[in-house]
C-alpha cells in the first residue's frame, strides 16, 4: 500500500505458472509499486520484448496522466488550474472520472476522489507526514475544498466548481492501469493472460494446463500470507482494500489512509478489508474503496442491487467473520 495505491496485497496464486512451458512471465515497476503479467506468446505473433515494452508504454501514459506525485502530469496541472474553467482532458483521465463520478452515486458518496486536501492535512498524500500542530479548523479548511459536485464533466472536459478542490484518483488509478495493460493484451492478440498491479488483478482464458486462473485473497494481517479465500477468476477483474497495512498512528489511535468523506476523519469500522469482482478493474477498485467506508449491512445492501460479488472480512469480538453477496459464490474455490 504505497503511494497510488490504497489496497490490500493478495497472493496470486497460479500454481507456479511462469515455470510452465506454455506460460510467461513480464515483470516491473509502476504506480509505486510492482506490476506482474502472466501470459501464454502462442497465441500472438508479437514477441515477449515487444508486449512489454507496449506495456510499459502505456503504464507510462496511464501515469503520466493520473499521478499525483508527478508535478508534470496531467491531474497535477488540472489541480493547479482555476475554478471555472472547462478545461479539456485526455481519455484516461476522462474515463478514470466517469467511473469515479458513477461508483460514488451507487456507494451513496462513500468514494471521493476529491479529497486531495484532506489526504494530505492526515499526511496519506505526496507532502511530508506532520500531524503536530493541526487542529479541527484546518481539518475544515481542507474539506471545504472537496466534494464530487465540485466538479462537472461535459464533452470530454472537465470544469472546477469548488475553489481550491484538488482530485487525487488513487482509489481508481491501479485498477485502471490493470485495464489498458488487458487492452494491450487484447491488442497484441494475446487471449490468455493475468495482469496485476499492486495486487488489482484482471484476467482473460485460462492459465496452467487450461485451468482458470486462480487468486487467493490472504488473512487481513500485516505481512500475512495465510489464504483466506481462494477465487477462481474467469474473464473478470479483482480489486481489494484493507485498512490495516497503510496506517499511522497519533494519541494511541491507528488513523486509516481510508478518508470516510462524509466526516473527513479516518474510518473507523469494523470492515478489515473489500473485494470485489467486475469485468472493470477501475470498477471493481472503487467499489472496493468505498465498501470501507460504508458499513457491512450498506455494502451488502449495495451488492445486492447492483449485482456486485463482493466478499467482506469483518472484525468483531468473537473472531473474524466473512461476509458474501450473492453473486460471488459461483467464484469460490471451496474444499480444493
Amino acid at each position: 500500500m504505497k503511494l497510488l495505491m490504497f489496497c490490500l496485497m493478495p497472493f496470486l496464486f497460479a500454481s507456479q505458472a511462469w515455470a510452465h512451458i506454455n506460460i510467461e512471465q513480464i515483470t516491473g515497476n509502476t504506480m509505486g509499486t510492482t506490476y506482474t503479467i502472466q501470459l501464454r506468446l502462442q497465441d500472438t505473433p508479437a514477441t515477449k520484448q515487444e508486449i512489454k515494452a507496449q506495456v510499459e508504454q502505456e503504464l507510462e501514459s496511464v501515469n503520466a496522466s493520473l499521478s499525483v506525485y508527478r508535478k508534470d502530469s496531467e491531474i497535477s496541472e488540472f489541480n493547479l488550474n482555476d475554478t471555472g474553467r472547462a478545461i479539456a482532458v485526455s481519455e484516461r483521465l476522462w474515463d478514470v472520472l466517469q467511473v469515479s463520478k458513477r461508483v460514488s452515486r451507487q456507494t451513496y458518496g462513500a468514494l471521493d476522489v476529491t479529497l486531495g486536501p484532506v489526504i494530505e492535512f492526515w499526511g496519506f498524500g505526496v507532502k511530508p507526514r506532520a500531524l503536530q500542530g493541526k487542529d479541527r479548523g484546518q481539518l475544515e479548511l481542507a474539506r471545504s475544498k472537496t466534494g464530487m459536485d465540485g466538479f462537472t464533466l461535459d464533452s470530454q472536459a472537465v470544469t472546477k466548481v469548488i475553489r481550491g478542490l484538488e482530485i487525487n484518483p488513487s482509489a481508481v488509478a491501479k485498477g485502471y492501469g490493470v485495464d489498458r495493460v488487458a487492452e494491450v493484451l487484447d491488442g497484441a492478440g494475446v487471449v490468455n493472460y493475468l495482469v496485476e498491479i499492486g495486487g488489482e488483478v484482471r484476467t482473460r482464458g485460462v492459465g496452467v494446463r487450461g485451468r482458470d486462473w486462480r487468486v487467493a485473497v490472504t488473512r487481513p494481517q500485516k505481512f500475512s500470507l495465510e489464504i483466506q479465500e481462494l477465487i477462481n477468476l474467469k474473464g473478470i477483474s479483482m480489486a481489494t482494500s484493507g485498512n490495516y497495512v497503510n496506517y499511522i498512528r497519533s494519541d494511541d489511535r491507528r488513523l486509516s489512509h481510508i478518508i470516510d468523506p462524509e466526516t473527513g476523519i479516518p474510518v473507523e469500522n469494523s470492515v478489515l478489508s473489500a473485494t470485489v469482482l467486475h469485468p472493470r478493474c477501475a470498477v471493481a477498485d472503487g467499489f472496493a474503496t468505498a465498501m470501507m467506508v460504508l458499513s457491512v449491512e450498506r455494502s451488502m445492501q449495495v451488492a445486492d442491487e447492483l449485482g456486485l460479488a463482493v466478499m467482506l472480512i469483518e472484525q468483531t469480538s468473537s473472531g473474524l467473520k466473512t461476509h458474501f453477496s450473492d453473486a460471488i459464490f459461483p467464484y469460490l474455490i471451496n474444499g480444493e
